[in-house]
Protein backbone atom coordinates (compact mmCIF):
# COMPACT_ATOMS: atom_id res chain seq x y z
CA UNK A 1 0.00 0.00 0.00
CA UNK A 2 0.81 3.58 -0.23
CA UNK A 3 2.35 3.71 3.62
CA UNK A 4 4.32 1.01 2.76
CA UNK A 5 5.71 2.32 -0.27
CA UNK A 6 6.45 5.49 1.96
CA UNK A 7 8.03 3.57 4.74
CA UNK A 8 10.41 1.66 2.06
CA UNK A 9 11.28 5.15 0.24
CA UNK A 10 12.40 6.56 3.64
CA UNK A 11 14.46 3.52 4.75
CA UNK A 12 16.62 3.66 1.68
CA UNK A 13 16.87 7.61 1.73
CA UNK A 14 18.18 7.20 5.25
CA UNK A 15 20.49 4.48 4.84
CA UNK A 16 22.82 6.67 3.13
CA UNK A 17 21.51 10.58 3.55
CA UNK A 18 23.56 11.19 6.84
CA UNK A 19 27.03 10.27 4.76
CA UNK A 20 26.03 12.61 1.78
CA UNK A 21 24.88 15.21 4.42
CA UNK A 22 28.81 14.87 5.86
CA UNK A 23 30.26 15.01 2.81
CA UNK A 24 28.33 18.19 1.77
CA UNK A 25 29.32 19.58 5.04
CA UNK A 26 33.13 19.35 4.22
CA UNK A 27 33.12 20.61 0.74
CA UNK A 28 31.42 23.37 -0.30
CA UNK A 29 31.91 21.93 -3.97
CA UNK A 30 30.10 18.79 -3.60
CA UNK A 31 27.13 20.52 -1.87
CA UNK A 32 26.10 22.46 -5.51
CA UNK A 33 26.92 19.21 -7.28
CA UNK A 34 24.38 17.59 -5.14
CA UNK A 35 21.87 20.46 -5.30
CA UNK A 36 21.71 20.49 -9.07
CA UNK A 37 22.01 17.01 -9.35
CA UNK A 38 18.63 16.71 -6.82
CA UNK A 39 16.60 19.66 -8.38
CA UNK A 40 14.89 16.95 -10.98
CA UNK A 41 14.42 14.71 -8.31
CA UNK A 42 12.60 17.09 -6.10
CA UNK A 43 10.30 18.14 -8.67
CA UNK A 44 9.25 14.98 -9.60
CA UNK A 45 8.24 14.63 -6.04
CA UNK A 46 6.06 17.49 -6.02
CA UNK A 47 3.61 15.34 -8.08
CA UNK A 48 2.84 13.31 -4.70
CA UNK A 49 1.28 16.30 -3.25
CA UNK A 50 -1.91 15.18 -5.16
CA UNK A 51 -1.75 11.41 -3.91
CA UNK A 52 -5.43 11.15 -1.76
CA UNK A 53 -5.67 7.74 -1.20
CA UNK A 54 -3.51 5.04 -0.11
CA UNK A 55 -3.53 3.64 -4.15
CA UNK A 56 -2.57 6.82 -5.53
CA UNK A 57 0.47 7.18 -3.05
CA UNK A 58 1.40 4.13 -4.66
CA UNK A 59 0.97 4.81 -8.16
CA UNK A 60 2.12 8.03 -8.26
CA UNK A 61 5.04 6.28 -5.99
CA UNK A 62 5.83 3.96 -8.83
CA UNK A 63 5.47 7.19 -12.04
CA UNK A 64 7.64 9.33 -10.30
CA UNK A 65 10.53 6.17 -9.74
CA UNK A 66 10.30 5.69 -13.24
CA UNK A 67 10.54 8.95 -14.15
CA UNK A 68 13.84 9.41 -12.27
CA UNK A 69 15.39 5.70 -13.71
CA UNK A 70 14.48 7.66 -17.22
CA UNK A 71 16.17 11.03 -16.01
CA UNK A 72 19.03 9.95 -13.75
CA UNK A 73 19.79 6.78 -16.09
CA UNK A 74 17.78 6.12 -19.36
CA UNK A 75 18.30 9.67 -20.76
CA UNK A 76 22.07 9.89 -20.10
CA UNK A 77 22.64 6.14 -21.63
CA UNK A 78 21.02 7.16 -25.05
CA UNK A 79 23.24 10.47 -24.99
CA UNK A 80 26.41 8.34 -24.15
CA UNK A 81 25.44 5.10 -26.74
CA UNK A 82 23.95 8.01 -29.18
CA UNK A 83 27.69 10.30 -29.39
CA UNK A 84 29.49 6.97 -29.14
CA UNK A 85 28.13 5.89 -32.75
CA UNK A 86 28.17 9.36 -34.19
CA UNK A 87 32.38 9.21 -33.15
CA UNK A 88 32.36 6.24 -34.79
CA UNK A 89 30.71 6.78 -38.28
CA UNK A 90 32.62 10.17 -38.31
CA UNK A 91 35.88 8.66 -37.86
Amino acid sequence: SGASFMTGFNQVYYSFSPYIADMQRENPMFKEAVKIGITPLLSTLSIMEYAESESQVLGYGIGVIVMNIGMYLAAPAMLFFGIRKLRRVRF
